[in-house]
């Protein structure tokens, strides 16, 4: 209902006023008779419109009008003025005093309904208006005080392990308040270094929402020495089944080994990793080979790592893509290839002045996505590991797999899992994993399915090839893979035996060459075994490796039968 405040020193105006307004549907007034009981009123009783006389004994209504508007701060409350006045300058001065509209004597019930309708309209605006803000102002309290919680949890869920990370020189910059990189760091078992180097997709809460989970499983996988392809499968199986279709995460998955020097890298979409000598020349660069986390299923994800080595004093540079899609008016997107020239440009490049150089590139323009920049200088970690007493009892464990086993997306993952809970070998599971995932891949591909990798060479290859691969996988009826393991005592080796019931391959298709994008995979297992056999015309191969951490300074030699 609206309440209406009649301010008239002549009581009979007050009254014809009144019963004009209650013939048309008004029923709630309060009266005063002069301009300081009009303030009182309406500083007690909030009207919703005042009727005002202009001529009042005492304080007039131009002076009483604008300390009525002022009761109402918060909220536009509508002033009339009645007033039998007809000349320009006092209409003038009614308006500026705060009026804001007139009603002329002698009243006309017509006109005055209307405007008071008018008006009526203008203060419900206004109200809701307020009502409105009020709930603004709490939604926004309430995501703020949301944002303060999950800013705590993220604080707390996803840290740095501080010893680990004092090795490297990195930053982190979120586009808006919540991150979507991610940079994790954990000591491995052998006493080297796991990096996850992160993007997801988008800015904000909604991209910062698969940071939790990854840096949780991330966390328990590093400490019990998993290879880096078998971290990547279990985050990418994990973000497939968190995630929304529009959401996924470009990474780069690092081991970095106790010595420094050598890497094993997965990269899923990243910028490519740039290396650099202590003269400031770019030693390698290393473009990243697979699709980002949480967009493949588990028979399409390709878990596949690369292996380099870079000297004493290289610096090894990984970033995200906000780094170089920095903007410049005159000279566009700054590249992979501004960002190299940044990183060469002198010996004390660190992230920090990466971050600064873009800030200048983009003209102090806000970063359009979020920055991560991480900065190793060769040298080897300096941790305290625990001795890891390997069992001296001497071991076999046969294995033979059939058509269903061959079938399972986890076989290598079960298998790894069974070998390591045996004491002591998980000091060198991520080398194991490595091993034995080419071991049974090239088994089931060439031997079992029957598979040609020249199939790679082709623009499009890859994808044809495990096309290929799943068809037949799928369809296949027969096929068996013997695997045997054995710890040969007192040389402390572990000796891998694979042989299937395929018809075998040529051991000369193998290649050492960097530009043939297949064939490369038993090149990995000779830098991570003590010696490689191949017999049976491809069908049965046995390795041998080292139950020790590997790759300290002194790496050991190898050797192909």
């Amino acid at each position: 209902m609206v309440k209406i405040l009649i301010v008239d020193d002549e009581e009979i105006n007050r009254i014809m006023l009144r019963e004009m307004l209650k013939e048309v549907g008004y029923n709630d007034f309060i009266e005063a008779d002069n301009g300081l009981q009009a303030i009182e009123q309406a500083s007690t009783h909030h009207p919703d419109i005042v009727l005002l006389d202009v001529i009042m004994p005492g304080m007039s209504g131009i002076d009483a009008a604008p300390q009525i508007k002022a009761t109402s701060p918060d909220c536009h409350l509508p002033i009339l003025f009645i007033t039998s006045l007809d000349d320009e300058q006092s209409l003038v001065r009614c308006l500026e005093s705060g009026g804001d509209d007139f009603i002329s004597k002698p009243f006309e019930k017509i006109i005055l309904h209307a405007k008071l309708k008018a008006h009526e309209r203008t203060r419900n605006l206004s109200l809701e208006i307020i009502d409105k803000n009020r709930s603004l102002t709490y939604f926004q309290l309430e995501v703020e005080r949301n944002h303060r919680i999950v800013e705590h949890i993220f604080d707390n869920a996803i840290g740095q392990n501080a010893e680990a990370a004092a090795y490297f020189d990195f930053y982190t910059q979120p586009e808006a308040q919540f991150n979507g990189d991610l940079f994790l760091c954990e000591k491995s078992p052998a006493g080297g270094v796991y990096l996850f180097i992160g993007d997801f997709t988008g800015h904000g809460l909604a991209s910062a929402i698969g940071a939790i989970p990854v840096a949780q499983l991330f966390s328990v996988m590093s400490h019990r020495g998993l290879a880096v392809g078998e971290m990547a499968t279990r985050l990418n199986r994990l973000l497939v089944s968190l995630l929304p279709a529009d959401i996924f995460c470009v990474a780069n998955i690092v081991e970095i080994y106790p010595n420094g020097k050598n890497f094993t890298l997965w990269g899923g979409g990243l910028p490519r990793v740039a290396v650099k000598t202590p003269d400031q020349q770019i030693r390698l660069l290393i473009d990243s080979q697979h699709m980002p986390l949480g967009i493949l299923e588990d028979y399409e994800f390709e878990n596949d790592t690369q292996n380099f080595e870079i000297e004493s004093g290289d610096t090894v540079l990984f970033y995200t893509d906000g780094l170089m899609e920095s903007q410049h008016a005159e000279y566009g997107m700054l590249g992979e290839e501004g960002v190299e020239k940044w990183f060469t440009q002198r010996a004390s490049v660190n992230a920090q002045l990466l971050v600064d150089k873009a800030e200048l590139y983009r003209a102090g323009a806000a970063a359009e996505d979020d920055i991560t920049i991480v900065l190793f200088q060769s040298q080897p970690f300096n941790f305290n590991v625990p001795v890891h007493t390997i069992t001296p009892v001497p071991f076999d464990l046969s294995f033979h797999l059939t058509v269903t086993h061959i079938k399972d997306s986890q076989l290598i993952e079960q298998i790894v899992s069974i070998v390591h809970s045996i004491q002591g070998l998980a000091a060198i599971r991520s080398e194991f994993f490595t091993v034995i995932t080419e071991l049974v891949n090239n088994s089931i591909e060439h031997g079992i399915l029957g598979l040609s990798s020249s199939l790679k060479d082709e623009p499009d290859g890859f994808i044809k090839y495990y096309q290929l691969r799943q068809q037949k996988l799928e369809s296949l009826e027969q096929g068996d893979i013997w695997l045997t393991l054995r710890r040969i005592m007192p040389e402390n080796v572990l000796e891998i035996s694979l042989e299937d019931s395929g018809p075998g391959f040529a051991p000369d298709s193998l290649t050492e060459d960097d530009n043939v994008p297949h064939g490369r995979g038993f090149v990995l297992i000779k830098e991570l075994c003590q010696s490689l056999h191949i017999d049976d015309h491809g069908k049965c191969i046995t390795v041998r490796m080292s139950l020790q951490p590997a790759l300290t300074d002194a790496s050991a030699s190898n050797k192909v039968e």
